[in-house]
């Protein structure tokens, strides 16, 4: 199993074909690096990248409150949870024991709205 970064991974050297499907189905490319650009069809981008890699994928998360990256097999939601190893937002281990956490997430999705202006 491999893991990747949603916003900033290498593949191998892919045809025309497979470039083009990917950048329909939602990742992008800049640099030198792919990303994950459009999360729609995120189950499509797991099963081409898994198949470009000969080897099944996971995604890192991004915390939603101190945006540090971890895997989720560090919750202990991860065997219940219905969107492991995608490569979305969640809380990490550390932030999601604070007492408050709620509220920061509250203020951490005011504050990316605001920047998104």
């Amino acid at each position: 199993m491999k893991t990747l970064h949603k916003r900033r991974f290498k593949l191998p050297f892919i045809g025309t074909e497979q470039f083009r499907e990917l950048m329909q189905i939602g990742v992008s490319y800049r640099q030198g690096f792919f990303y994950i650009s459009n999360l729609n069809n995120v189950e499509k981008i797991v099963d081409s990248i898994s198949e470009i890699l000969k080897e099944e994928i996971r995604f890192t998360q991004t915390c939603n409150i101190c945006d540090k990256e971890f895997l989720c097999t560090e919750c202990k939601y991860y065997e219940s949870c219905p969107s492991k190893n995608l490569p979305f937002n969640c809380i990490c281990k550390t932030c999601s024991q604070q007492k408050n956490l709620y509220e920061q997430y509250v203020q951490r999705n005011i504050q990316r709205m605001k920047t998104r202006k």
